[in-house]
Parts: structure tokens; sequence; C-alpha cells
């Protein structure tokens, strides 16, 4: 088959690209000459908004992956690259006379604040947002769902790098967060012991959605690219990281730095307040990371994950510390805080 792919030169894209083969992938990028080149794979230069008509004959899947990611960008923002570009593509899709479906990569925060069970399902009634890059995916989804085509979402957890080498091609909040717990420089972080850490690797997420697409189309169906049951606590996960820590950085090994606590939302307030009081400018910036990434660990859910149980995972130990050791390796790859 053909598939269409948006999203090519994001953290994901090439790894879902390998993953379809051997299906034609056309993959969506504005400028081809820096983007990566792999076999079976055809660059087709162009926008969510500027696709050339010529492919639509071809087209036979198509997978939705471009997004921002941008956490602490305005609403308006986001919803240009992640509701509209959405909206452009599904116009696109609708004149594609072959198309069999549209697969949708989404996000397991579309729950917002929700807690508890986390269904594969319509999340039909609004949550409360933590950010907006919540929202605008939230709003995505319904535009896929009610929009009359062969649609399937496949919403992802935290995809934290590479399970076979660490690497991660653009770093984000997770792993800014992950910069300033290794410095030392995050005393407490907000969520429960028992808040699971839903992390999964760049092939995991793309086995997944690979997986989706071997099983004959459903519209409407959900999957979730998620561990569900397997994930760590943060307790654990935060024992973990720090002994190994302990193996990268003298701070660590001698009990200079130590794990953060753990603390309610109410506490964490206190200390942000405090920051903004100091006028601290490196604070700040742990912080404003922070804030992007860490208040979801405040509403711990369990995602239901029916078809990534039948998907390779890698142990979330060796995940993490793979992750953390390539980027500690590369110094966070040379840019982990441009401002410092």
């Amino acid at each position: 088959m053909t598939i269409l792919l948006t999203g090519y030169t994001g953290n994901v894209g090439p790894e879902i690209a390998r993953q379809l083969a051997p299906h034609r992938v056309l993959a969506l990028v504005r400028d081809a000459s820096p983007a990566p080149q792999i076999d079976g794979v055809k660059l087709i230069e162009g926008s969510l908004e500027g696709l050339p008509h010529s492919i639509r004959e071809e087209v036979e899947i198509i997978v939705h992956g471009a997004a921002s990611v941008a956490f602490k960008s305005p609403l308006e923002e986001l919803r240009h690259t992640n509701v509209a570009g959405t909206a452009a593509l599904l116009d696109f899709a609708r004149g594609c006379p072959r198309l069999r479906r549209f697969v949708h990569v989404s996000t397991i925060c579309v729950y917002g604040d929700r807690t508890g069970s986390a269904p594969e399902a319509p999340v039909t009634e609004r949550p409360h947002f933590v950010n907006a890059y919540e929202q605008s995916k939230w709003e995505a989804e319904s535009l896929v769902l009610g929009s009359g085509l062969p649609a399937e979402i496949v919403r992802l957890a935290i995809v934290g790098g590479s399970e076979r080498d660490g690497s991660v091609r653009r770093p984000g909040a997770l792993h800014h967060a992950l910069y300033w717990l290794y410095k030392g420089l995050i005393p407490m972080i907000p969520g429960t012991p028992e808040s699971r850490v839903d992390l999964i690797s760049t092939e995991f997420a793309a086995g997944v959605i690979a997986a989706t697409i071997s099983l004959p189309a459903s519209p409407r169906r959900i999957v979730h690219a998620s561990s569900g049951t397997r994930a760590p606590r943060l307790a654990e996960l935060l024992d973990d990281l720090s002994a190994f820590f302990a193996d990268h950085h003298r701070g660590w090994s001698s009990g200079a730095m130590s794990t953060p606590d753990i603390v309610d939302r109410e506490t964490f307030g206190l200390f942000e307040k405090s920051v903004e009081q100091s006028g601290d400018l490196l604070f700040r910036r742990v912080c404003d990371d922070a804030r992007s990434f860490l208040p979801i660990l405040l509403y711990p859910r369990t995602m239901g994950t029916s078809l990534a149980e039948s998907v390779p995972m890698t142990d979330w130990r060796t995940l993490a510390r793979r992750v953390t050791g390539r980027l500690i390796a590369t110094d966070w790859n040379r840019k982990p805080c441009p401002a410092l």
C-alpha cells in the first residue's frame, strides 16, 4: 500500500517509516535536504496546508504524526499546527479516492486532569487541561472523530527515546526535566509516590502504530501506545535514576545531591511562588521547564492497552538508563538549556 506520513522529521517519524516497510511511504517534509534518508521512503516537499494534489490518486493510508509539542506555547499557536493543520489534512484526505484509513497520532494527555482508569475510547466530555498542548490535541481528536472518514487514533504515552541506543532526536519537556534533576536543581516533584510514569520507547510507539495498520480498518478505533500497568511508579523511577546518577556524577555519589521529595500541588505551588519572588533566573528556568511536564504526575491514571500488550516492550529500567546515559554522554545533545 501507499502510505502518506506526516511528522517524519519528528522524534518518532523515522522509526514509523522504518516499521511501515515494505509499504511504500511518502513522507511529507518542508525541506528534503536535512531529512533522514531511509530506503523505501520517498520525501514529498510541502506542508499540511499545501500538499501536492498529484499524490492524491496514490494515497491509501494517511498516518498523521505532525504536531507541535511546545507545551509552553499559547493555545492559539498550538491550534495553528495541531488543529488547523489536522483540519487541512482531513480536507486533503477527502479528495483521495483510494483512501482506506486515516490514522491520527495523538497523546494520552488528552485526558487532562482525569485520574483512574483511562479506556481506549473517545474523550467526549471536555476535561480540565493541565496545559494548552493537551487542549489542542483534544480538539484535533474531536475533528478527526467527527470527520466522517475511516479514521483511527493512536495515543502515545511519554516517548523517552530509542531503546536500541538511547538516542533522542529532539530533547523535549521530559529531557529538560531530567537535565535539571541530574544537576540537582529540582528539590521537589509534584505528584504521588504511586503515580505511574508512562514511559515508552521510540520503537514501541512506532510498533503500536504499525500493528494498528496491520489490523483490518475499524473507523473510530482508539489504541493506546502505552506501558499501562507495566509503567513504573514515580517513587521507584526516581530511586532508580538516583542510583544511576551516582555512577556518573560526584555530587550524587557523595550524597551532596539527593532524590527530590514528592509533594502535593499546594506545596509545589509554594515552592514556585518563592522562586518567583527570589528573582533567581536559573530557578525560574527550572520551574518553567518543570511546569511543562511534571504536573501530569499529579493526576495518576492507568491507560488501557488492548493492542500494546502484543507489541514487544523493553523494560522501563533499561530504557530510562539507556536514554539518560546517552543524554549525559552527549551533554543533552549539546543544547539542553540555551539560556545558560
